[in-house]
């Protein structure tokens, strides 16, 4: 009893997985589409920040906070609280007893907008904050000294309320970093540049694509969240090649937003589209190539010295110790990346061995991503195709059907309603996206198939062939037999005259 107790007093350190730990990265999300990504530091560039209209804030007090937690905006630190997020200003318990709130006996036909129902003034809002009065207090001084405060509706009150709270006491939950979280921010911020990927729509590619920890999965994604998601799927297990057409690898800024270790994000392999797409990368040349980056690796002594380039630049001054630091961490970090880099060898084995799924979203045409990756997807194995408008999609579809390339094919669009629901009012948001692009899903068949059946047409293009000749030359002897028969009775007919 001792121990379990001692375990759980309040002097045992935080569990590292439920709370904000140093150098993590977490969303913070003050409501209403307002989301930011902050890293939780002591010190560094990125221990201030930002955040639109409230200024610079400091994040080092987000270091050993809860997930979930609620936090508050003063004097550019953010401290807990125990509110909530935004608290309810309806009183909701002088409702009448056929439900309906005293604001039906009210309304707003005798406000005036003409800026005078205010009496606290812009310069008593400053000489409250430079007593330290914190933004409850400043509300309630607004609410008081209001004309018309008292004149309104309960539900304009409440919305007045609220546009004071937001303005003067920014409040904010602490919120996980995970696939379903990361893409609602990047949906709402920008969802013309992600496509339109909610995080139902993602939650559907996964699904579809049948990942689990353990398998291997291809994939050619050029907006990094679906290739993150993958990564946090597998949960350090299997395999996952990430096609990309670029010079260097994507998905840095995305994958460093999951506070990934090393273990889990070693399942991500890249491949250069360049040996997939085009023909010249098999020639004997760049295979000579990679042998001999592969036996400068081999021959290469411990520990490694300091290229040329890298002592002329620690020559110069560097402005701190933890600058110089920094460039030294680096430069070891490239080196190492260049180290646990698959050869070329190595990655067109993982592509023989045949992929379990194949995903593809992608703004550029899929229809020759998916014939070209095709081929590496074994048999019966699932393969999804997302893209934000559906004529793409349609051409895949009809594709893969006319060349019994797959089964099961299905193109799909999410309709996703969000509801508000309150007390008394309960509708649908005012704001709805769209669409949240279209999936194409399907399993694929084998080449082993597809030649049979290929071969099959062929046999019976031959069969019919043949049948047609049979019925040709029966019509010709039928057609010789009544020419003989004719001549014939030519004959009995002369004799007899």
């Amino acid at each position: 009893m001792s121990n379990s107790s001692s375990s759980l007093s309040p002097s045992s350190p935080p569990s590292r997985d439920h709370h904000v730990s140093e150098g993590d990265v977490c969303i913070v999300d003050f409501g209403e589409g307002r989301q930011y990504f902050l890293t939780a530091c002591r010190s560094g560039k990125d221990n201030q920040v930002k955040l639109g209209q409230k200024g610079k804030v400091y994040t080092t007090g987000l270091i050993g906070l809860p997930y979930g937690a609620v936090i508050e905006v003063k004097n550019s630190r953010m401290v807990r609280t125990e509110d909530d997020l935004i608290t309810p200003p309806l009183n909701l318990e002088d409702a009448d007893a056929d439900g309906d709130t005293p604001s039906v006996k009210l309304d707003n036909r005798n406000l005036v907008d003409d800026n005078k129902s205010q009496i606290t003034t812009q310069d008593d809002i400053m000489k409250l904050r430079e007593e330290g009065k914190t933004g409850q207090d400043i509300v309630t001084e607004l609410v008081n000294n209001s004309k018309s405060f008292k004149g309104k509706t309960e539900f304009a009150k409440a919305k007045y309320i609220k546009r004071k709270l937001k303005k003067y006491l920014p409040r904010a939950r602490i919120v996980r970093c995970t696939s379903s979280t990361v893409c609602d921010v990047y949906f709402k911020k920008d969802a013309m540049r992600y496509m339109s990927l909610r995080p139902d729509s993602l939650a559907q590619i996964i699904s579809y694509a049948n990942v689990y920890a353990g398998a291997q999965v291809l994939t050619f994604d050029t907006i990094s969240v679906v290739t993150a998601s993958l990564v946090e799927r597998m949960g350090g297990y299997g395999r996952i090649l990430s096609v990309h057409s670029s010079q260097d690898p994507p998905h840095k800024e995305v994958l460093s937003k999951f506070n990934f270790d090393y273990k889990t994000l070693d399942v991500l392999k890249f491949v250069s589209a360049f040996e997939i797409f085009d023909p010249k990368s098999k020639e004997d040349k760049d295979k000579d190539a990679c042998d001999d980056e592969k036996q400068k690796l081999k021959a290469q002594g411990w520990p490694v010295p300091l290229m040329e380039h890298t002592i002329d630049h620690l020559e110069k001054d560097f402005e701190s110790d933890q600058a110089k630091h920094d460039f030294l961490f680096k430069r070891a970090s490239r080196f190492i990346r260049k180290l646990c880099r698959p050869s070329r060898d190595e990655t067109l084995e993982y592509l023989n061995k045949k992929s379990d799924s194949l995903i593809i979203s992608t703004k550029f045409d899929p229809l020759p991503i998916l014939l070209a990756l095709l081929p590496f997807l074994a048999p019966s194995c699932p393969f999804v195709v997302f893209s934000e408008h559906i004529e793409p999609l349609a051409e895949c579809f009809e594709k893969l059907k006319s060349d019994r390339l797959a089964i099961q094919l299905q193109l799909t669009e999410t309709w996703n309603r969000e509801i508000k629901v309150m007390q008394n009012i309960t509708h649908p948001q005012m704001t709805m996206s769209a669409t949240g692009g279209y999936i194409l899903t399907g399993c694929k068949v084998s080449d082993q198939c597809v030649e049979v059946e290929k071969k099959g047409k062929l046999v019976g293009k031959g069969f019919g062939a043949m049948r047609a000749r049979g019925r040709g030359n029966k019509r010709k002897l039928e057609d010789v037999a009544a020419g003989g028969d004719a001549d014939r009775e030519d004959d009995d007919a002369g004799g007899s005259s």
